[in-house]
């Protein structure tokens, strides 16, 4: 097989949830080989998976979903970084690395010892990235956050959610997945950097600012208008229909979209409604547009009665924008584009012994990557980073594993 675009580098994570966890998972899948830092009293938060729909068996570290979505593919070690030995072990880690993820609050690397002046000297072009809610400097810099916070604070929730009810969050998490990918992306910026000058650099990623700077028109528009952005739920100020409407079945939704009067009439004759035509409080695109309400109640009372698919299927033929709101089963089973590209991926588990997740979208055609495995416990790869990359004996294995500072791997839950 070939390697994979990043094969050649080496990169150490000190990193938790998803902010950090997605930068090092696209970066293994590219072949990068990625050693994550945990502890036993602090393993990725994602490790505390308990099944939902089997809560009496408790933690199953190994079989996080979201375990797997962050961080499959990479290296575990277990290191007290509390003891100075592990600290001096980590020291050494970097030496052999090319990059260093970190997303803990500033100034913990510092109490640890490892903060950028004392990594620099380690290794003199290494790249450092700390991302963190607001960024190592300003009055903000010590709060400690997550993806919620940063969409309250950020005015994302502001902005989202229908225009009757209060604002609301995306449940997601959003800004680190948006965080990660600039993330991402500023890594391989100063990657390219160290490769035409050999200076390494410590990247300083706020995914306050990260959330912020994707908001565009919604940003602007209450600078220029003098008034708050209003939320709109699935509506549009430039269509009608423009929606998410309930169809036969439980919780089955299509999309609708219409943005001319040409498309509208074609919806009605699929519809079979072609008086709605000649009505003029639908006759024009501004008509429906202040009519919105009363447009959107005709339309339910004719979507809810048909098959989602069957309802996008005759819609697109005619010449109308419509898709199934999908539920993960629709897209693993049904969607004929994901399949077509093979988006889903099979990866070997360590407890399972195959589990399938969401690609990783990167479309490299000629250095195609890949995960290579999933589901490590906590220290699984001990004896390889130690041993074959620090070149520790056995005996200094041991040693260290008695003092503290290198934590035994955990013996796998099945």
């Amino acid at each position: 097989m070939q390697p994979g675009a990043l094969a050649d580098l080496r990169v150490l994570e000190l990193t938790a949830g998803m902010a950090g966890p997605w930068i090092g998972r696209f970066m293994a899948w590219c072949g990068a080989e990625v050693i994550k830092v945990e502890s036993k009293t602090r393993p990725d938060v994602t490790r505390q998976y308990v099944p939902p729909w089997a809560p009496e068996r408790g933690i199953e570290p190994q079989l996080s979903p979201w375990f797997t979505d962050w961080n499959a593919g990479k290296r575990f070690v277990a290191l007290d970084l509390k003891h100075p030995e592990a600290v001096a072990l980590a020291k050494r880690l970097v030496a052999r690395c090319d990059v260093v993820v970190e997303n803990y609050a500033p100034g913990v690397l510092e109490k640890l010892g490892l903060g950028w002046e004392e990594l620099a000297r380690v290794k003199h072009d290494l790249v450092l990235l700390s991302t963190s809610g607001f960024g190592d400097s300003g009055p903000y810099r010590s709060h400690v956050t997550w993806g919620p916070n940063i969409e309250a604070v950020s005015g994302l929730a502001t902005t989202s959610g229908f225009a009757e009810r209060p604002c609301t969050m995306t449940h997601y998490a959003y800004p680190d997945s948006l965080s990660a990918l600039h993330g991402l992306f500023a890594v391989m910026c100063a990657l390219d950097h160290r490769s035409r000058t050999g200076e390494g650099q410590r990247i300083d990623l706020s995914q306050l600012e990260a959330t912020i700077a994707v908001y565009g028109e919604a940003l602007v528009e209450p600078l220029v208008r003098g008034r708050a952005v209003e939320r709109l739920g699935n509506r549009s100020r430039h269509a009608a229909p423009h929606g998410c409407y309930s169809c036969a079945g439980e919780d089955r939704w299509c999309a609708i979209s219409v943005f001319d009067d040409e498309a509208w009439r074609r919806l009605c004759r699929v519809a079979e409604h072609p008086e709605w035509i000649e009505e003029p409080r639908f006759a024009t695109l501004d008509a429906r547009l202040a009519n919105v309400a009363e447009l959107d109640r005709r339309i339910e009372s004719w979507t809810r009665e048909h098959d989602a698919f069957e309802l996008m299927e005759s819609l697109q033929a005619a010449g109308v924008a419509a898709g199934v709101v999908q539920t993960t089963e629709d897209q693993y089973r049904r969607d004929p584009q994901l399949a077509a590209r093979d988006f889903f991926e099979e990866i070997e588990h360590r407890v399972k012994g195959t589990v399938v997740a969401t690609g990783i979208p990167l479309g490299l055609r000629g250095t195609p990557g890949r995960t290579p495995h999933a589901g490590s416990a906590v220290g699984e790869d001990n004896d390889y980073v130690f041993g074959e990359i620090l070149s520790l004996t056995s005996d200094e294995r041991r040693r260290l594993t008695e003092s503290g500072a290198i934590e035994p791997r955990d013996e796998p839950r099945r």
